[in-house]
């Protein structure tokens, strides 16, 4: 309402873009900051916001052309120019990456993410300085506390790891009842006490991507005694090779055959020499949302394709074409939520690579009819066996918070895409073509409260046992 009344406030309809951008309606986001940049090109918040959301759906060349506008316009604001330098880096621009975070750590010589990735960017070129920035970056622990509005409220950690590929967890937590301490685990220092909590919930939650992150959230359990959700020994097994390994053998289950390649063994002969065949697809690992996800169509393409991927590694999987007889793609979304499956979407598109965000079910009645019937009852909709088989999947993925991925071939048979902690809840768009969505979205939403609040609770009677216990050693026995 605000906004409207008032249509040249653009702080005004920033901050409603920041909000919708929290509550994962992207549309009405980027339709907002469009509107403030329209009327203040230079404004930072906007430029770096919209950047982000493009880069996060993949509109890599449209992010790298705001995130430049950003540093342009703000040259001595190191969150913008290390912004910029981590596409640079992803597009493989080592030398203009690292002009970026040294232009950063000139503006803040103290600033840790801007050393950080410094330190990631030199690692990789085995330059022997990478060690004195991540030791600056990690001088002292990393932390933000969000407080709650409401009194005694539970007391939540949430370490995140300093190089990306976290759970987004903006809609799991109530900001009247539950405090939630931020913490980059990296940071951690065994030496310094933990901010005061009640449970722990690991955001850290890419496997193929954080692997020193996952140790460190190792040592942050060891050091709390507090129940964790999602425990970094549990997602470690939920890289993409070893789930589609671990999920293989499930009957009514495929998963297509997924290998690790390094970059300079990655030709056409070792790839069919391994098995596999033209078309095939090639991601780089530790990237979501369809990002460096890319078609091989045949052998005289591989080179450029991979080209076009960062990382020293790549991963090679087969092609299952999985188009139904309409010539749509379906992909399906089910969460495993404290060992319930709860469905959060149905993407119906024409293109292999579907995502929400780039289905056509806000166009077309027919796919939202075919959602609207797999959110009302899945049991039903995909057919008892097929249900059955999810929740063997959701067994072999043994997390506390987690999502599958998949589709159903002709014969009725689960076909996982992808199955780890890597899965955002979003709100639809306050649309009347999107409403029938929304009341699954938030009993997703309310799942994961109480899942955060029961174990919250549990650790809060642990503290009252240990407190107990102490007391009771300055009692000599009768």
């Amino acid at each position: 309402m605000l906004v409207e009344a008032h249509p040249g406030a653009t702080d005004l309809r920033f901050a409603r873009g920041c909000l919708l951008e929290d509550l994962g309606r992207l549309g009405a986001a980027a339709r907002d900051y469009a509107a403030v940049l329209a009327a203040d090109p230079q404004h930072r918040g906007a430029l770096i916001n919209a950047a982000t959301m493009a880069y996060v759906e993949g509109h890599t060349t449209e992010a790298l052309g705001l995130y430049r506008r950003a540093a342009a316009a703000h040259p001595d604001d190191p969150a913008a120019l290390v912004d910029l330098g981590n596409v640079l880096a992803d597009l493989g621009a080592w030398e203009e990456s690292r002009a970026q975070y040294e232009r950063a750590l000139r503006a803040d010589p103290d600033h840790a993410i801007a050393h950080y990735v410094l330190a990631r960017l030199l690692d990789e070129r085995d330059d022997p300085a990478a060690a004195e920035h991540r030791a600056r970056a990690f001088a002292a622990p990393i932390v933000h506390v969000t407080p709650a509005s409401g009194d005694a409220p539970l007391r939540v950690l949430v370490p995140i790891a300093a190089d990306g590929g976290n759970l987004v967890t903006t809609l799991f937590f109530d900001d009247r009842s539950v405090e939630v301490t931020t913490i980059v685990a990296e940071s951690h220092r065994d030496d310094v006490p933990l901010p005061a909590h009640d449970c722990i919930v690991n955001a850290v939650a890419d496997a193929d991507r954080s692997s020193t992150a996952l140790d460190a959230v190792a040592r942050i359990v060891t050091a709390s005694g507090r129940p964790c959700i999602n425990p970094p020994d549990a997602i470690r097994g939920t890289g993409r090779v070893a789930m589609s390994e671990r999920l293989r053998a499930i009957p009514g289950v495929i998963v297509p055959r997924i290998a690790s390649f390094a970059r300079a063994e990655c030709t056409a002969d070792a790839l069919l020499a391994a098995g596999f065949t033209f078309p095939l697809l090639l991601r780089a690992p530790g990237f979501h949302a369809g990002r460096y996800f890319v078609r091989v169509a045949s052998a005289g393409d591989l080179r450029a394709q991979c080209d076009a991927l960062p990382g020293t590694e790549l991963l090679v999987i087969a092609f299952l074409d999985a188009r139904r007889a309409d010539g749509r793609y379906r992909k399906y979304r089910m969460l495993a939520i404290d060992g319930a499956l709860v469905p959060l979407h149905l993407a119906v598109a024409r293109q292999w690579k579907v995502h929400y965000f780039r289905s056509d079910n806000a166009v077309r009645a027919a796919s939202r009819n075919l959602e609207a019937s797999y959110l009302d009852d899945p049991r039903a909709h995909l057919g008892t066996a097929a249900y059955a088989a999810l929740e063997r999947v959701r067994d072999a993925l043994a997390l506390d918070y987690g999502g599958i991925d998949f589709t159903l071939d002709d014969a009725g048979n689960v076909v996982v895409f992808e199955a780890n902690a890597s899965f955002a809840i979003y709100l639809p768009d306050d649309d009347a073509t999107a409403a029938y969505r929304r009341p699954y979205a938030d009993a997703a939403v309310r799942a994961v409260r109480e899942l955060i609040r029961t174990r919250a609770l549990r650790g809060r009677e642990m503290m009252r046992e240990d407190r107990a216990l102490d007391d009771g050693k300055h009692f000599a026995p009768p």
